[in-house]
């Protein structure tokens, strides 16, 4: 608790903080500093967070000194521009006053800490250019650990120093190392030394780009930062939306934005084309292609702006604009880089059609029978506003086009769902079921809401396996969740899913806080309000649903679970829902799912391509552990090679196990292949034809645990042949 009751106190600590600040300024006169409309949303906030969250914290509970903490790490994450001396100072005065601050829409201790780090790492560029330029031998026996985090803050500036060289050193002896195919580790250090400069240079690029972002960097940043520490004291997925912010949030997950369709990245300071969106303006304008470079942009007709080393989001903020304007893009294109052209583009609305649900059927081999099986990939609970896609509309639509392939079992492959909309996690999961409860959600007040399912209609009433991973959280955890409670599904992946079991609002800054309500775009929080539960009354919080078939996997070692993040919620449980399921229902019992588990226990003993899987995770466990890396060349050349080795002998194996992989096909949904089908027409191409789209091949790699996915769904199937379920269970049923 943190409460202030002296003004002298409050105004003398003001006053050291001015002058600690205006040293700083009087070196950087273009210091970030926050804007009128911050404080009105650092006052929303402070209130909305108080009101609206789960735990219904009040600011005065927080725990100052622990939030300055937080806030370094995420500016000094590894310890590499402030001494032990300049954090104790930070402790001592900052958390007296921060409380106070928050509650006036003071973000002062936030810029201050800022300003003060970004002078510290302009100055540290600065040093590191006159090193580099110097160079560093490379035949000694230090080392490096790559990772600082839990390390002590250095005494002192010397010290930190002696760190800066030894990461010098590391960057440019691993630039050297991967840019050189090196035959034998006994290579001559003279030889070697050669190869120094061009590294050295790399690297000083690196560092000047990074000096470039710096620069860059506005006080809506800082903001971001700051209050996105202070959300995530209350749990790890509350966080503070400024305007920019929200509008992405908006498009992932509406699946569309305005803009030119194409996919960007930054590579060697060049933004740079890294893929044309289907049907969207760019590939409509025939003038650009992928890996072009874009050097410079313009609005309408006005003056080109030069976007090399400029941040990438700045960049694409220049591109992006209102529909049906014209964006001008001078490029140097891939096929003659030593020339430029001008592309005019018109914005458009693009439907990201990527991120949308799709289907495929393999045919699988069941001890001599043939049969088809479908999967279904679902990468979001994705949900939209006006005529845009739905998770639960689509995932029906690829279902009734699986039907017509005479599937006979589906996987919902859930792996690289993170979540999305609560209402399309419900309604998705009464997809499989005729009716009954899907979810439990638990308010701040202590009151119990149970989300049914009451729409009797099922489009799939034949065996289903959900797919999971470590990386399946929240929405993903409802459906695997509530259809392993009603035995609808079988759930197989990873060991359990992520553990989110946590419910965001997202809440808008609103009047009388918002003093411009004549603009539209305003910031936003996402606030955690409530928890839920599955129908057994058992929350994934933390713990995640607990898969019935599990596989090897490196996911198991990474620090990629709710358990591993910092201020998460405790896993609790409360009363499970009773109800009286269809006597007609279709779902598995107790002897089919320990059958098939045995099965695929003694394949993951047996079969050589679980064997790989082994290898990699204790290959990652080896490595993993390897922090302190030599500086020594020779060394770092033997461990190089025999990286490569074990690389390429992993590699033989996996290019054999991918002749194992089933045939398949793949399914659309309708506005995929119309955007498709313009794509092709803009291009100039011919419509594809209808027998080779039917057609099955051999994909390019083996998806080792869909693989073993779809040999469980085959012997389900089998099994169902051979002795069909029973499927009466009209009982009511408590803790399903």
């Amino acid at each position: 608790m943190n409460k202030l009751n002296s003004t002298p106190f409050v105004k003398s600590i003001l006053f050291i903080l001015f002058y600690s600040l205006l040293s700083v300024s009087k070196i950087y006169s273009d210091n970030l500093q926050p804007n009128p409309l911050m404080k009105q949303e650092t006052k929303w906030l402070v209130q909305a967070l108080q009101q609206a969250h789960y735990n219904k914290v009040q600011i005065d509970e927080l725990d100052s000194t622990a939030f300055i903490k937080s806030y370094l790490k995420k500016l000094d994450k590894q310890k590499l521009y402030f001494t032990e001396p300049e954090i104790k100072k930070f402790l001592e005065i900052y958390p007296k006053t921060l409380i106070t601050f928050f509650k006036q829409g003071n973000l002062f201790p936030g810029f201050e800490i800022y300003n003060l780090y970004r002078k510290k790492s302009l100055d540290r560029i600065d040093w590191v250019l006159g090193k580099l330029k110097k160079g560093f031998v490379f035949d000694t026996n230090e080392t490096y650990l790559t990772d600082r985090e839990d390390l002590p803050w250095e005494k002192n500036f010397k010290d930190l120093d002696g760190v800066w060289i030894k990461l010098l050193k590391f960057e440019v002896l691993s630039e050297t190392i991967s840019g050189t195919d090196f035959n034998s580790s006994n290579s001559s250090y003279s030889s070697f030394k050669k190869l120094i400069p061009d590294s050295i240079e790399k690297v000083i690029k690196r560092y000047e780009r990074w000096q470039k972002s710096i620069l860059e960097f506005e006080s809506t940043d800082v903001q971001e930062i700051y209050l996105s520490t202070l959300t995530q004291m209350f749990d790890p997925h509350t966080t503070f939306m400024n305007i920019k912010e929200k509008e992405k949030f908006d498009q992932t997950m509406n699946n569309e934005l305005v803009g030119i369709g194409a996919v960007l990245e930054m590579i060697d300071g060049y933004c740079t084309i890294k893929e044309l969106l289907p049907g969207g303006p760019a590939e409509a304008s025939r003038g650009l292609d992928a890996q072009d470079k874009i050097i410079e942009v313009a609005q309408a007709e006005k003056d080109f702006v030069d976007v090399v080393d400029m941040k990438l989001s700045k960049i694409v903020d220049l591109i992006k604009g209102p529909k049906d304007t014209l964006v001008r893009l001078k490029v140097k294109p891939v096929s003659n880089p030593e020339t430029t052209k001008v592309v005019r583009i018109i914005r458009d609305k693009i439907k990201l059609t990527s991120n949308l649900a799709k289907a495929t059927v393999k045919k699988v081999i069941n001890e001599n029978e043939e049969l088809n099986v479908g999967i279904i990939e679902l990468r979001s609970f994705y949900g939209a506003t006006g005529n845009g896609a739905k998770a639960t509309d689509d995932v029906e639509e690829l279902v009734g086009k699986l039907k017509n392939e005479n599937v006979e079992g589906i996987i919902l492959d859930l792996r690289r769902n993170g979540g999305g909309y609560l209402s399309e996690a419900v309604n998705l999961a009464g997809l499989f079921i005729s009716r009954g409860p899907v979810v439990q959600v638990k308010s701040t007040d202590g009151k119990i809401r149970k989300k049914f399912d009451f729409n009797p209609k099922l489009v799939w009433d034949k065996p289903l396996i959900i797919l999971v991973s470590r990386y399946s959280a929240s929405a993903s955890e409802i459906v695997a969740g509530a259809l392993q409670n009603h035995r609808r599904a079988i759930i197989v992946g990873d060991k359990n899913t992520h553990g989110k079991g946590t419910v965001q609002s997202l809440l808008q800054m609103n009047l009388p806080f918002n003093y411009n309500s004549s603009n539209k775009k305003k910031s936003a929080a996402k606030i955690t309000i409530q928890k839920y539960y599955l129908p057994s009354g058992q929350s994934t919080q933390i713990k995640g649903v607990i898969g019935d078939i599990s596989m090897p996997s490196i996911n198991h070692f990474l620090p990629i679970g709710e358990s591993d993040l910092e201020n998460a919620l405790a896993c609790d449980s409360i009363p499970a829902v009773n109800f009286r399921r269809p006597s007609k229902e279709f779902i598995y019992d107790e002897k089919t799912l320990a059958s098939l588990r045995e099965n695929s226990l003694k394949r993951q003993n047996e079969l050589e391509e679980f064997q790989y899987l082994k290898e990699n995770v204790e290959r990652y466990k080896y490595k993993k552990n390897q922090t302190n890396v030599s500086l020594n060349y020779s060394k770092r050349i033997e461990q190089k090679l025999n990286d490569k080795e074990f690389d390429k002998g992993m590699s033989e194996k996996f290019e054999k196990l991918t002749d194992k992989a089933y045939p398949e096909k793949n399914i659309q949904l309708d506005i995929v292949d119309d955007q498709n089908t313009i794509s092709r027409k803009v291009r100039g191409e011919k419509a594809l034809d209808e027998h080779k789209i039917q057609n099955f091949s051999k994909p390019k790699s083996l998806d080792i645990r869909l693989h073993e996915s779809c040999r469980i769904m085959a012997e389900w199937i089998s099994l169902l042949k051979l002795k069909p379920l029973s499927q009466k269970d009209n009982s009511e049923v408590q803790g399903i």
